[in-house]
């Protein structure tokens, strides 16, 4: 991912496709027919931190408030060397709402 701006995504809910690591194996293989693919993440959340080298998401979110500090959990870091595409969203003004 270009580097640029780097806080342009702070406090936005946003949508980050990404290509992860994966397959730890134990032993020795056989890799003569050996293959592999990307494996691609989609993660969504507000974004709580951003630099030139990582992005942070929180997947739970919540505002301060007369009874709480500004909060939040389900936090991941993705290296924005693994970024393929960011999108930002909202979700207010929906027309897909259910009252439960």
């Amino acid at each position: 991912m270009k580097k640029s701006n780097k806080r342009r995504y702070i406090n936005k809910q946003v949508k980050v496709l990404w290509t992860d690591s994966y397959g730890v194996t134990s032993g020795w293989q056989d890799i003569s027919e050996y293959k592999a693919k990307a494996l691609i993440i989609q993660s969504f959340g507000i974004v709580i931190f951003e630099n030139d080298d990582v992005i942070s998401l929180a997947h739970n979110y919540a505002e301060k408030t007369d009874n709480t500090m500004k909060q939040a959990n389900g936090i991941m870091v993705i290296p924005k060397a693994c970024i393929i595409q960011i999108t930002s969203f909202s979700c207010q003004g929906t027309s897909n709402r259910v009252s439960l």
